[in-house]
């Protein structure tokens, strides 16, 4: 099976981003290492 690219889970397909920021598969919140850089 398929390794997640956001998560590294086995996953049935790649995951997509939802508009929320979430991976669709596992609802993890996903940030750029842009946004982590202006929180800081």
């Amino acid at each position: 099976m398929v390794k997640c690219g956001i998560c590294g889970g086995e996953a049935p397909k790649q995951p997509c981003i939802t508009e929320e920021g979430n991976c669709n598969l596992c609802g993890k919140k996903v940030t750029l290492a842009e946004e982590e850089k202006k929180q800081k």
